[in-house]
């Protein structure tokens, strides 16, 4: 297994807060979308781009005494906040002693992943999450290098969190479904984190068997994608009832919106939640 110190640091994490939780941090604007959006008055007062950077910045420092990991979706942030906003990002996750993974799903030849990878180690981001679709020589074996080298973290995507990933990664290839591959290939390689979304309890236990007791395991879904926290934990961990991350992104983020309370106190409603989510995913790993 490649990059071991940075699961070695994750397990650290994980003991210290008590807490298998990720938050994602993707934060939208009531242009992009209906729910889940950062309070319209924030970006009124400090402006689209400012007020996106203080969100974050704001909810993260509410949520990380209670999530080992924060995981900002490249998507929602990059074209927003640039390079010096983005830096800021990791840095106020270090603040707060978690890990910041780049939920970025990094795909091409060797020569565009290594540019992509040399900003994200500048940025100082812990990890980041890919798809290992163009294959390894010329591909994504630059990835395992980069893990190898610098001790980051790299998270396969295997079987995501929508319905439709079963358009092809529940295809069956050489007789084994295609998730199961990805899975084994990535393993052999070195992969130290692999993504499987916890709305799926079959395909968490085949990759676990698949991919040993010392990998870590990210399952994406947690809360509005309807992802079950118990199969995660039954499925995802290890025989030491560790090694799995789950994460949860828009139910935290815009927790002010469900608890119905004053767009000023966002961050503080996030902060709750999250406390909210880890409790429950100790009192569930305690029945197991």
């Amino acid at each position: 297994m490649l990059g071991r110190e940075f699961v070695d640091r994750y397990l650290e994490l994980s003991r210290v807060k008590d807490s298998f939780l990720c938050v994602g941090v993707d934060p939208a604007t009531e242009d992009m979308r209906d729910r889940y959006t950062v309070p319209q008055k924030l970006i009124d007062a400090k402006g689209e781009l400012e007020g996106l950077k203080e969100f974050c910045l704001n909810v993260i420092e509410a949520v990380t005494p209670y999530a080992p990991v924060i995981k900002p979706n490249a998507q929602f942030l990059v074209y927003a906040l640039g390079y010096e906003g983005m830096k800021e990002i990791a840095e106020k996750i270090h603040e707060g002693n978690s890990l910041a993974i780049l939920d970025i799903k990094l795909s091409d030849i060797g020569s565009t992943i290594d540019a992509g990878l040399y900003w994200i180690d500048r940025l100082g981001f812990d990890a980041i999450t890919f798809s290992p679709f163009p294959g390894y020589e010329n591909g994504v074996d630059s990835i395992y290098k980069w893990s190898e080298e610098k001790q980051k973290g790299i998270f396969a995507l295997c079987r995501m969190s929508n319905p439709g990933t079963h358009d092809y990664q529940s295809r069956k290839l050489d007789g084994e479904e295609f998730y199961k591959r990805l899975a084994r290939d990535a393993f052999n390689h070195g992969s130290n984190g692999y993504v499987v979304g916890c709305t799926a309890s079959e395909e968490l236990r085949d990759i676990r068997a698949i991919i040993g007791q010392e990998t870590l395991i990210l399952a994406p879904g947690l809360g509005a994608q309807g992802g079950d926290p118990e199969t995660a934990l039954k499925y995802g961990t290890n025989r030491n009832g560790e090694g799995l991350i789950v994460s949860s992104s828009r139910g935290i983020n815009f927790a002010y919106e469900a608890m119905g309370v004053a767009w000023e106190n966002y961050a503080e409603a996030s902060g709750q939640m999250a406390k909210k989510k880890r409790d429950e995913l100790n009192d569930i790993q305690k029945r197991l």
